[in-house]
């Protein structure tokens, strides 16, 4: 076991010291992971009574392995240079030991060291660890946190209730994590040094440590399982001697400034100060000396929720944990760009865009192809649903050197059409991590035995016509049976009609009475709680006139959801007669009115669901049950080929094959 120094800095507010220590003696007695508990109080020279009570008794304790100390300051160092004295002296006399940073306006709750630690040495690479911090009246106040579109540090999970908060509850990684409370093993102060001081006192130092921890190989990770309570800017508002806005302004602002400016000239040799390491470091370094000789510059849309931009963003995640050496050009403009709380993706962000140096993939329609800059090799990446592609997408994509797609489908498509290059086909992936069987249920109303799912942006290519009437055909409403609808744009696109939800289902079916019961949800969803939303249902159904891809159904299957889809188009490479039901169609002229890229279906055929099959179907599974269990496993032993990880390894082997 390890030993482990609390560092608290302290300026004033003996109130919160002392609630502090009193939470750290009461976790004493829970902790497991850690031999020796060093508390070490740096009083930056407090101006109340803090010095009297170092002094005392009662900051005393008579509990074995636990060791409580302290250090007067002359002078106020605030944070940084606070911390770096704690560090500097425990270090320098207590071998193997860890350092966890804490504000002093903080309690510590049950088993939240333990966790820290346990989180600390569950990969060799996790150098830094932060902790989930809660307002007192329990909504959260730092779940991670990463620097948001203008620059600003942001809180995840934020204001959200703890109790209702779903999300994974394992470690993560992220940009950084606050400072009042972050756990720092030895060894990444030997190789990184301490807190640099040219900050003024708070604020942005934990960014910064963050980063110089990543340059040296040092992954910064968030526990959610450990936590605290945080009572926030205590100290700041009184060193400024005035309220949030003022440390915001006299602080903060400051730093934010001096942070990027040091970010911008590191490369033009300005060291850092005041971060000198810890002695006798023999340390072994973990930063990989090896350049990965596949290097790719990917260009396109990445910002948003929405399922294209998820897929791009797995597809980097997939490539760079296979080895390759992932630049990403986001097509967005400066205005158009979002805040990008995902690390992994954001590190492959701020790399240099050297196309020059680079394969370069470009994904987008075919027709958009020649918007991709020149490189070691040019990789065209788009799907579609038509049974044609017109004749610009054609030239286009015979002018590029390879070009990936979705589905087997769709490669059958481009290959008609006229397209010579070679072409192979990349699925999308699924992030089992997030999507799996076990885990939180969204809570939803008024569900019943049998339940089915549809999710789809509303429009004439998901069928929600064919697949309202089929239900409403096969059930009524003594029927113990439910469909849930997910569709984001349909209460938006059916006020422009000037009609309701409800109205809409009214004059579509015929029927305002003995309908079954249909639910419907407008509400925006993260795409952290749609394995939640999906894990209440029994079957998905998908009536689509024709898909890429067909992503929704391969997230079901991988929790065990099995789905009814038409059997036609991209999404036959993830369901079949062994996973799910495959509704019959005939295949009929796109109407183009309904399209707002009409031209790219010109001449171009989609499928026409049976509505009566589906009908079938509906009453199938809701006498026979046990069909549904059958081919649940299916569905998901098919969805595990499909992970971040095989898939890049695909991708890199496809991409860069001579």
């Amino acid at each position: 076991m390890k030993n482990l120094a609390i560092i608290i800095p302290v300026y004033n507010q003996l109130f919160y010291t002392k609630q502090l220590i009193q939470s750290i003696k009461k976790e004493r007695e829970n902790c497991k992971e850690v031999e020796n508990l060093i508390v070490f109080i740096v009083n930056n020279a407090s101006t109340d009574e803090t010095s009297s009570y170092l002094e005392s008794l009662e900051y005393k304790s008579s509990q074995s392995n636990l060791i409580l100390s302290y250090f007067n300051c002359t002078d106020n160092l605030g944070y940084g240079g606070g911390s770096n004295v704690g560090i500097k002296l425990v270090g320098e006399k207590y071998e193997d030991c860890d350092f966890l940073v804490l504000n002093n306006d903080m309690l510590i709750l049950p088993n939240c060291i333990d966790e820290l630690v346990k989180t600390a040495y569950s990969r060799e690479d996790i150098g830094i660890v932060g902790a989930k911090l809660l307002f007192p009246d329990g909504l959260i106040q730092h779940g991670g946190a990463f620097l948001n579109v203008f620059g600003w540090g942001q809180h995840i999970g934020a204001g959200q209730r703890d109790d209702l908060y779903l999300d994974i509850n394992e470690p993560k990684e992220m940009e950084y994590c606050t400072g009042a409370c972050l756990y720092i093993k030895q060894e990444v102060v030997k190789k990184v040094g301490l807190f640099d001081e040219r900050f003024e006192k708070g604020y942005f130092e934990e960014v910064d440590y963050s980063y110089r921890a990543r340059q040296r190989g040092y992954k910064t990770f968030y526990c959610p399982a450990a936590k605290l309570i945080h009572y926030e800017n205590v100290t700041s508002k009184d060193v400024v001697g005035g309220n949030s806005e003022d440390v915001k302004k006299k602080i903060s602002d400051v730093n934010q400034i001096k942070f990027y400016l040091k970010r911008e000239e590191e490369d033009q040799g300005w060291k850092v100060t005041n971060t000198e390491v810890l002695p006798d470091s023999n340390v072994k370094d973990t930063v990989s000396t090896h350049t990965s000789d596949h290097k790719l510059l990917i260009t396109s849309q990445i910002y948003g929720e929405w399922s294209f931009t998820m897929v791009m963003r797995n597809l980097a995640k997939g490539l760079k944990r296979n080895g390759v050496d992932v630049s990403i050009a986001p097509v967005e403009y400066h205005y158009e760009k979002q805040n990008m709380p995902d690390w992994e993706i954001k590190e492959m962000i701020q790399k240099p865009n050297d196309y020059w140096n680079r394969v370069v993939l470009r994904s987008c329609e075919g027709d958009h192809m020649y918007l991709m800059p020149p490189g070691k090799q040019r990789i065209a990446h788009t799907t579609g649903e038509s049974t044609r592609i017109n004749k610009d997408w054609v030239l286009q994509l015979n002018n590029v050197d390879k070009v990936l797609t979705t589905s087997t489908f769709f490669r059958n498509v481009m290959l008609e059409s006229g397209v010579k290059k070679s072409i192979y086909v990349l699925p999308n992936t699924v992030n089992l991590d997030y999507f799996k069987r076990e885990g939180n249920k969204l809570p939803i109303n008024g569900l019943k035995s049998l339940n089915f799912v549809s999710m789809f942006h509303f429009g004439e290519r998901k069928a929600p016509d064919i697949l309202i009437k089929a239900f409403c055909k096969a059930f009524s409403g003594n029927d113990d049976v439910t469909l849930t609808i997910h569709a984001l744009s349909m209460k938006h696109i059916l006020e422009q009609e000037k009609l309701t939800i409800g109205q809409w289902i009214d004059n579509i079916t015929g029927k305002k009475f003995d309908k079954p019961t249909i639910l419907v949800t407008t509400n925006f969803l993260e795409d952290r709680l749609i394995p939640d939303f999906l894990r209440n249902f029994d079957v998905f159904v998908l009536p689509t006139r024709g898909e890429g891809f067909g992503l929704p159904a391969l997230e079901a299957g991988a929790l065990g959801i099995p789905s009814i889809v038409t059997g036609y188009s991209g999404i036959t490479d993830i369901v079949d007669d062994s996973s799910g039901w495959l509704i019959d169609y005939k295949l009929t002229d796109i109407p183009l009115q309904y399209l707002p890229y009409f031209q790219n279906y010109i001449g171009g055929k989609w499928a026409e669901p049976d509505e009566d099959h589906l009908v079938e179907i509906f009453r199938q599974l809701y006498n026979n049950r046990e069909s549904i269990k059958e081919k649940s496993k299916r569905a998901w032993e098919k969805a595990q080929q499909y992970s971040v990880e095989n898939v890049g390894k695909l991708a890199k082997d496809l991409i860069f094959e001579e």
